[in-house]
């Protein structure tokens, strides 16, 4: 009986970690976690559970996102975060009541995060997408060239809530990367949406306002320096 016991126990765990290891041989294998985000939108009992249960397929579509090398695969798994995250519709995927569902659920659970800028999906989000920029954004020369490819204010003014908080987050990225004018033409930009950001775009407001604090943190001097 013991040894039954102990049978179920590890075949118990074995499936549970099974479930929440990100397995990807191929880079299409990454939209059975997106299906399977939009099927718990349909099944769960409550936002609590929805929020609870796509946590495991999110981060695996997240952190692929952010961390893969090879080009296809990320490209399948920003795809697929940008449809989460309510972007426009693309050839071969029409959004439906699922797609409102997680949409509204993400922003929720971004709003319960304290610190946006580095622990949330839109902080890793974001991390995935200036790494298309980086490589290409190096040097004095490309810097300023660089920051006209940069999501303009207007962009994110009308991008929803979670697109543009990710790049506003961008801006932040390339503010900490860039140096000279083109750092204090990116300072004015966060600065103008600070001012402009409106409160009705909460998830947006928060994120600009911890943007805006953090590039205006006062240096701290060292005493008897």
């Amino acid at each position: 009986m013991k040894t039954l016991i102990f049978v179920l126990s590890f075949l118990f765990i074995a499936t549970s970690w099974a479930e929440d290891t990100c397995v990807i041989h191929e880079a299409q294998d990454l939209y059975k976690y997106q299906d399977q985000i939009l099927a718990l939108a349909k099944k769960a009992k409550t936002p609590e559970a929805l929020k609870n249960e796509m946590q495991s397929p999110l981060r695996c579509l997240v952190e692929t996102f952010k961390d893969s090398d090879d080009m296809l695969t990320k490209y399948v798994a920003g795809s697929c975060l940008q449809r989460l995250m309510g972007g426009p519709e693309i050839q071969g995927f029409k959004k439906n009541r699922e797609h409102d569902i997680v949409f509204q659920s993400l922003i929720n659970q971004q709003l319960e995060q304290s610190d946006l800028l580095t622990k949330s999906e839109i902080s890793d989000f974001a991390q995935g997408k200036w790494q298309e920029y980086i490589d290409f954004c190096k040097g004095s020369v490309t810097e300023l060239l660089c920051s006209e490819l940069l999501p303009t204010n207007d962009r994110i003014k009308v991008q929803n809530e979670m697109l543009g908080a990710t790049s506003m987050l961008v801006l932040k990225s390339a503010y900490h990367q860039f140096s000279g004018e083109t750092k204090r033409k990116i300072h004015q930009q966060i600065t103008k949406l600070y001012r402009e950001t409106s409160k009705e775009s909460p998830l947006k407001r928060r994120v600009i306002e911890q943007i805006y604090r953090e590039i205006n943190k006062p240096s701290i001097e060292l005493r008897g320096s």
